[in-house]
C-alpha cells in the first residue's frame, strides 16, 4: 500500500512539474477573426505577469507564464480578448475588428489624419506595399507602386541617381524633384560633391543622396501629390512631396530581428555588336561598295577580342544584411539597427558598400514627450569611367561598343594595345587604369520636445541637423592615352553640406458636438551651407602613390579652387480641418516663405490651399443602397513654389577670369557671370483636383480615382537678352507649363479564407504642354557627344519633345529620283520633304515623340496560403520615347573602322539584299548628319515582370530562442517586353532631362536567397 502510494505521488508530482515546465513559456499566432491575415504588435498581458507582442508574421512568445491562468490581448482596432491558459503551449487566437474601430492613420504635412479624414491626393505605402528585393534607396522602394509618380533610374551602377516626377514636369531651368522629408526633416537631396575628377567621364547623375537612408528602417512613405497636400510646403511643395516615417519602437518586451539576402546578378538584356569576322566582313563588304579606302581592308585575323563581355563582371553579388532591436513600455519606446549593404556593379571595377545605424527614442511622461530620431551612414563608392563622352575621354561601354575587334588585348610587351584607325583608348585600359573612389559620411537626426497643455493644445519644438562630409579621388594613370601624355592626373573633390532645421508648432484639436476642430500654427526655419574644394596636379614621376602624395606633381602644373554657399528659408505656416457631423471635411492651409534665393523685391511667396471632402457613405440615400463601404468626394485647389535653382541667381556674382600679364608676371582677374535680376521670384504651381475614394462589398473592392490640372506659372527661365549686356542669358520669370492626368488605384481582395489573393491595380495618364515661353519661340535641348538640339521646348508640344527627321524607308533602283534635288542614290535613307520644296534640311524637322510617358500601368499581386507567400509585380510604361545614340553611332560612325551594333550592318541595304529598312552604309554623312530621326528616336514603352518573391513561414512550436523564420527567394528585372534595342527602356541616363540613351550603365537581373529571423 505505502509503496502504490509512493507510485501515485511520484506520478503526481510528475504532472505538477511538467504542468510547471509547460507554462515556462508559450507562443502562438495572432490574427483577424475575418480575413485571416497576422495581426503586427498585438500586446499579450499575462494576469499575472508578462507581456509581448506579435511580430511581423503576427507571432509571439510569452515566456516565465508560471502562475498566470489567462492572457489578455489587445490591439488598436480590435475588440481585446481574454484566453484561459491551459496545458497547451501553442494558441491561435483570432481577434474581432470594432464597430466604428480607429482606421489607419496617414503622415502629411507637419502632422497625422485619419485616412478617412484625409481631403487632398495622398498616397501611402508602407512595408506590405513596398518593393521587394535588392532595394538600396526609398525611391526604389515606391517604383511603379504609386499612381502619378514616375521612379526613373539614371544609371544601373550600385546606387545610381533615380529621377522622381510627381504629376510631370513643370520647369525647364528650376529643379522638378520632390521634396523629402523625412522624420520631420525637409532634406536637400543635392550632391555633396559635385564632378568626377579630372579625365574621368561620368555619368550625368551623381549617386543618389538617399542611398544614406537605410530602406530597411522605414516603416512608411506617403506621397503628397495635389496641392492641398503639398501647400503647407510652401515654396518646396510644387513638385510633390515624399514623406519617410522610419520605424518606432512599440510596448512589449525586447524585439530581436534579423534580416538578410545574398543574391547574383548578371546583364537582363545585352547588345548585339559585330563579332570579329562580321567585323571583317562588313567593313570589307562596305570597301566593296565604294566605302573607305582599300588600305583600310581587314586581313587576316587571329582570334580577336569580345570588348564588351570584358566589360562585364558575371554573377555579380550583392547582399544585405540587417539587424535591428525594439521594444519599450508605456512610457519608453525605442528602436535601433545596424545595417550593412553590399553591391558589386555589373560592369568591372564599379561597386557600393553602405555601413550604417540608427537610433529611435521616445518617452513620455505626463503631459510631455521627448524623442529623437537619428541615423548614421558610411557610403563607399568604387567608379568605373563611363558615361556621355566620347574618343580618348570616353568610357569603357562606349569603347568597347566601337573599338577593332580584331584587335587582341595585349601588346607583346604587356602593354595595352591601341588602334592606329581610330582615337579611343583600350577599353580594358579605361577600365583598369582610370580610379575613382568616393567616401561619404551623413548623420541625419531631429530633438523634438511636445507639451500638451490646457487640456486641448499641444506645443511642439522640433530642431535638426543633416550633416554630409564627401571626399572623391580621381587618379588616371599611364595606362591610358590621356595619363600617358599627362604623365598621371590625380584629382581630390571635396566637400561638406549642412542643413540646420528649427521648428516651433503649436496645435489645438476639440471635439465639439457635431463639430471637430483641428488647428495647426507654427513658425520654421531652415539653413544650407555648402563648402567644396578641389585640387588637382600631373606630371607624376610614379603612379605608385596616386591621389596620396599630390605634393609629388609637377608644381606648374597644379589648380586649385575652393568655393562656399549659403541659403535660407523664413516660413510661417498654418492649417486647421474642420469635420461637421464626419460627413462634411473641410481644410485650409497657408504658407509664407521668405527665401534669400530670390530678388530684393520678391523674398517672400505667399501659398494658400483649400480642400472639402464630403463622405457620402454616411448620408442616408447612400446608405440606403446597402452597396459602398467608403464613398468620399474630395477637391482642392492650392498654390505652391519651386526655389531650385541654385543659390544667388537674383545677383550679380564674379568668377574668375582670363590670366593678364602684367609686366613680367601673370594676374588673376575676376569677371562678372551673370546680371542680377532684382524681381526674381518663386515659381509657382496652382492645382485643381478632383477626387473619389471609394470601397464596396466589405470593403473587397476599394480605391481611388483623381483627376488634376497643374499650372506652372513664372517659370524660371534663362531668357535670351542682347549680346551688348555681355551675356546670353539671364535667369527670369517667364512662361507656362500645365500637366493634366488621370489616375486610378483599386485594391480587391479576390480570394480570403485559408488561401488569401489579393490584388493592386494602379494606372494613371499624364498629358504635358508648354503654355508658354515669352519671348522665345522654341529652345533647343539636349545633347550627346557630337549629337546636339536633340529635343525642343516649344508652345504646344509637351517639354523635351523630340525633333527630327522622318525616315521614310530607304531608296531604291526603280524609284522616282526627279521628286527630290538632294544627291541621292539607291541604299541612301528617304528622308520626309516636309514642305514639300524637294530639298531635306532644318526646315522639315518634327516632332518624333515625347520623353515622359502618357500611361503608367502596374499591378501586384500576394497570394497567402497557410505559410507560403508569393509576391509578383508587373509594371508599364507606354506613350513615351528615347533617343538611342548608340544607333546614332551606327548610322553616322566617327570612321569607317569603328564597330557597331549589328542588326542595322548585318541586314544593310545591298544590291543583293535591298532592304527597305536600312540603307547601304556607304557615304552615310552624303546628306548631312542627321541624327535625330525616327529610327534613332525609339519606342520606350515596355512591359516588365519586375519582381517575384516566394516566402515561407516556419511553423515554429515550443521553441524558446527564435519566434519567427521566413525564408524567401526573389527574382527581379525578370523580363521585359519592348521594342526598344537598347540596354533598358526604363533608364534615362541623361538624368532628368530629355530621355537619351548613350553608353548607359546596364541593369541587373537579380536572383536572391534571404531569410528573416525574429528572436
Amino acid at each position: 500500500m505505502i509503496v502504490k502510494l509512493k507510485k501515485l505521488m511520484l506520478f503526481v508530482l510528475t504532472l505538477i512539474c511538467y504542468q510547471v515546465n509547460a507554462q515556462q513559456q508559450i507562443v502562438g499566432l495572432i490574427k483577424d477573426q475575418t480575413t485571416g491575415d497576422p495581426i503586427v504588435g498585438a500586446t499579450i498581458v499575462g494576469d499575472k505577469a508578462g507581456v509581448a507582442n506579435s511580430d511581423a508574421q503576427g507571432r509571439f512568445s510569452l515566456s516565465g507564464v508560471n502562475g498566470n491562468k489567462s492572457l489578455t490581448v489587445s490591439y488598436v482596432g480590435y475588440q481585446s480578448q481574454r484566453v484561459q491558459l491551459d496545458s497547451r503551449t501553442h494558441y491561435d487566437i483570432s481577434l474581432v475588428a470594432q464597430e466604428g474601430a480607429l482606421e489607419e492613420v496617414v503622415v502629411i504635412g507637419y502632422g497625422t489624419s485619419k485616412k478617412s479624414d484625409i481631403t487632398g491626393s495622398v498616397s501611402s505605402l508602407n512595408e506590405k506595399d513596398f518593393n521587394k528585393g535588392a532595394n538600396i534607396s526609398a525611391e526604389q522602394l515606391i517604383a511603379g507602386k504609386v499612381s502619378g509618380v514616375q521612379v526613373v533610374q539614371s544609371s544601373g551602377e550600385p546606387g545610381g541617381g533615380i529621377s522622381v516626377n510627381v504629376r510631370g514636369v513643370g520647369s525647364v531651368n528650376a529643379g522638378n524633384s520632390p521634396l523629402y522629408v523625412v522624420d520631420g526633416f525637409p532634406i536637400d537631396n543635392s550632391a555633396t560633391v559635385g564632378g568626377t575628377g579630372a579625365n574621368f567621364t561620368g555619368m550625368k547623375s551623381a549617386r543618389n543622396p538617399l542611398n544614406a537612408i537605410n530602406p530597411n528602417d522605414i516603416a512608411s512613405i506617403e506621397v503628397l501629390k495635389d496641392a492641398s497636400a503639398t501647400a503647407i510646403y510652401g515654396s518646396r511643395g510644387a513638385n510633390g512631396v515624399v514623406i519617410i516615417t522610419t520605424k518606432r519602437g512599440k510596448t512589449g518586451g525586447l524585439n530581436v530581428n534579423y534580416d538578410a539576402y545574398y543574391g547574383t546578378q548578371n546583364i537582363q538584356r545585352d547588345i548585339k555588336i559585330l563579332s570579329t569576322q562580321q567585323y571583317k566582313d562588313v567593313i570589307n563588304g562596305l570597301i566593296d561598295a565604294g566605302e573607305g579606302t582599300s588600305s583600310q581592308r581587314v586581313g587576316n585575323i587571329d582570334e580577336g577580342t569580345d570588348w564588351l563581355s570584358k566589360m562585364y563582371s558575371k554573377n555579380a553579388p550583392v547582399q544585405n544584411h540587417n539587424l535591428s532591436f525594439s521594444g519599450g513600455n508605456e512610457n519608453t519606446k525605442y528602436h535601433t539597427s545596424l545595417n550593412y549593404f553590399g553591391q558589386d556593379g555589373l560592369l568591372i571595377n564599379s561597386d557600393n558598400k553602405r555601413y550604417s545605424a540608427r537610433v529611435n527614442l521616445e518617452h513620455t511622461t505626463g503631459n510631455f514627450k521627448l524623442g529623437t530620431n537619428i541615423t548614421s551612414s558610411y557610403i563607399k563608392d568604387n567608379y568605373v569611367a563611363n558615361g556621355m563622352d566620347l574618343n580618348e575621354r570616353a568610357g569603357i561601354i562606349y569603347a568597347a561598343i566601337a573599338y577593332d575587334p580584331t584587335l587582341p588585348i595585349y601588346n607583346a610587351d604587356g602593354t595595352y594595345k591601341l588602334s592606329p584607325d581610330m582615337n579611343i583608348d583600350n577599353p580594358l585600359a579605361i577600365a583598369n587604369g582610370k580610379m575613382s573612389q568616393s567616401n561619404l559620411y551623413r548623420t541625419l537626426g531631429t530633438i523634438y520636445g511636445e507639451m500638451n497643455f490646457l487640456q486641448d493644445f499641444t506645443a511642439k519644438l522640433n530642431v535638426g541637423a543633416d550633416i554630409s562630409n564627401q571626399r572623391r579621388d580621381t587618379y588616371v594613370d599611364r595606362q591610358t592615352i590621356e595619363g600617358r601624355a599627362n604623365g598621371g592626373i590625380a584629382s581630390i573633390l571635396h566637400g561638406t553640406s549642412t542643413s540646420y532645421l528649427a521648428e516651433f508648432t503649436v496645435g489645438y484639436k476639440k471635439k465639439i458636438d457635431i463639430h471637430d476642430l483641428n488647428f495647426l500654427v507654427g513658425v520654421t526655419g531652415q539653413q544650407f551651407n555648402d563648402i567644396s574644394s578641389s585640387s588637382q596636379g600631373s606630371g607624376f614621376s610614379s603612379d605608385a602613390t596616386g591621389t596620396n602624395n599630390m605634393g609629388l606633381a609637377d608644381p606648374t602644373k597644379f589648380i586649385v579652387s575652393s568655393g562656399r554657399t549659403r541659403n535660407s528659408l523664413l516660413s510661417y505656416l498654418g492649417r486647421a480641418n474642420y469635420n461637421l457631423y464626419d460627413k462634411y471635411l473641410l481644410t485650409a492651409s497657408l504658407r509664407i516663405d521668405g527665401s534669400s534665393r530670390f530678388g530684393e523685391n520678391n523674398r517672400f511667396g505667399v501659398f494658400p490651399s483649400f480642400a472639402f471632402g464630403w463622405k457620402l457613405e454616411e448620408e442616408d440615400f447612400i446608405k440606403d443602397l446597402d452597396v459602398f463601404n467608403t464613398l468620399k468626394l474630395r477637391t482642392s485647389w492650392g498654390r505652391t513654389g519651386n526655389q531650385e535653382i541654385g543659390n544667388y541667381q537674383s545677383i550679380s556674382t564674379y568668377a574668375g577670369g582670363q590670366k593678364a600679364v602684367i609686366g613680367n608676371g601673370q594676374v588673376s582677374t575676376t569677371t562678372p557671370s551673370r546680371i542680377a535680376n532684382p524681381n526674381l521670384k518663386w515659381e509657382t504651381s496652382e492645382q485643381l483636383n478632383f477626387g473619389l475614394d471609394y470601397g464596396f462589398l466589405n470593403n473587397r473592392i476599394s480605391g481611388s480615382v483623381d483627376v488634376f490640372y497643374k499650372d506652372t506659372k513664372d517659370m524660371l527661365l534663362n531668357l535670351a537678352v542682347p549680346r551688348t549686356t555681355g551675356f546670353s542669358t539671364m535667369m527670369t520669370n517667364v512662361g507656362a507649363v500645365r500637366n493634366s492626368g488621370i489616375e486610378f488605384l483599386m485594391n480587391t481582395q479576390n480570394v480570403k479564407g485559408a488561401f488569401n489573393w489579393e490584388t493592386t491595380w494602379n494606372f494613371a495618364w499624364l498629358k504635358n504642354i508648354v503654355k508658354d515661353l515669352g519671348t522665345n519661340t522654341i529652345i533647343y535641348s539636349g545633347s550627346a557627344g557630337g549629337t546636339s538640339n536633340v529635343s525642343i521646348i516649344k508652345v504646344g508640344e509637351p517639354i523635351y519633345s523630340f525633333f527630327g527627321y522622318e525616315i521614310d524607308g530607304v531608296w531604291q533602283k526603280g524609284d522616282d529620283f526627279s521628286t527630290t534635288k538632294d544627291a541621292v542614290v539607291a541604299g541612301d535613307f528617304k528622308y520626309r520633304d516636309i514642305n514639300g520644296d524637294m530639298i531635306v534640311n532644318a526646315d522639315d524637322r518634327l516632332v518624333l515623340g515625347n520623353s515622359f510617358p502618357k500611361y503608367t500601368a502596374s499591378m501586384t499581386n500576394d497570394f497567402n496560403y497557410k505559410g507560403f507567400n508569393l509576391n509578383i509585380f508587373i509594371d508599364g510604361v507606354f506613350g513615351v520615347s528615347m533617343l538611342n545614340n548608340n544607333l546614332v553611332d551606327t548610322y553616322f560612325p566617327a570612321n569607317l573602322k569603328r564597330n557597331r551594333l549589328a542588326d542595322p550592318m548585318l541586314n544593310r541595304w545591298t544590291e543583293e539584299n535591298p532592304s527597305t529598312v536600312y540603307p547601304s552604309f556607304v557615304n552615310p554623312l552624303k546628306q548631312g548628319k542627321k541624327e535625330v530621326n525616327s529610327y534613332t528616336v525609339e519606342n520606350a514603352s515596355y512591359v516588365r515582370l519586375n519582381t517575384v518573391k516566394l516566402g515561407y513561414t516556419i511553423p515554429l512550436q515550443n521553441t524558446k530562442y527564435v519566434k519567427g523564420v521566413n525564408l524567401y527567394v526573389v527574382g527581379q528585372n525578370l523580363a521585359t517586353v519592348t521594342d526598344y534595342t537598347g540596354y533598358d527602356p526604363s533608364i534615362n541616363p541623361n538624368g532628368s532631362g530629355a530621355r537619351i540613351d548613350w553608353n548607359a550603365y546596364p541593369t541587373a537581373r537579380t536572383f536572391m536567397f534571404g531569410i528573416n529571423l525574429n528572436l
